[in-house]
């Protein structure tokens, strides 16, 4: 087994996931990658990782390229931390990713001032941004659904789902479907 790698084009990635089903642990492993291809992130969420996660997956990412990792706590406004955040990814040399976690609601709609400085976060950007929230239920084929996503202007659309009580998850990007065994480095197939 190996480690599941995303394939980066400076796209917007929208990923809905089921509740505790590892929607961080995937945006820390594609931040893991980015540090060690030599890029910087920039991670934005109400909350940090979890401290016991974040050593698992970033065991091997040395003192340098860990310094290329910068949080933003997301608190209050969310445009003004949206605009905080374009400062500082434009301000900072080779910011590879940006990631903004549980930046709305679990459930229910996405409020409009919220799409509105998603979007406005997609529009100027340079560098493949990750956007990780829960999904809702799906009442067509599909295992779950992307709250807003004909309202967010993303690029793709990513779904994360854990069809088993185990270990084992399905990544959804488009029609193809990823198996992936969660462990506590990361996410392998």
């Amino acid at each position: 087994m190996q480690y599941w790698k995303m394939e980066f084009d400076n796209s917007s990635i929208h990923l809905a996931v089921e509740g505790s089903c590892g929607g961080t642990t995937l945006g820390l492993q594609v931040a893991r990658q980015t540090l060690l291809d030599g890029g910087r992130v920039l991670w934005a969420a109400p909350q940090l990782p979890d401290g016991k996660r974040f050593s698992h997956i970033f065991a091997d990412v040395s003192p340098i390229e860990s310094s290329r990792f910068h949080a933003i706590n997301l608190v209050g406004n969310l445009d003004q931390a949206i605009d905080s955040l374009l400062k500082t990814a434009k301000a900072l040399p080779n910011v590879s990713l940006v990631v903004l976690d549980d930046y709305c609601p679990n459930s229910g709609q996405i409020p409009n001032d919220i799409i509105a400085s998603v979007n406005k976060l997609i529009t100027h950007t340079s560098w493949t941004t990750l956007l990780i929230s829960k999904g809702g239920v799906s009442m067509d084929s599909y295992p779950l659904l992307a709250r807003a996503k004909n309202k967010i202007n993303s690029d793709k659309i990513w779904l994360l789902t854990r069809p088993e009580s185990n270990s084992k998850r399905v990544l959804w990007i488009g029609d193809s479907s990823i198996d992936l065994m969660l462990k506590e480095e990361g996410f392998v197939h």
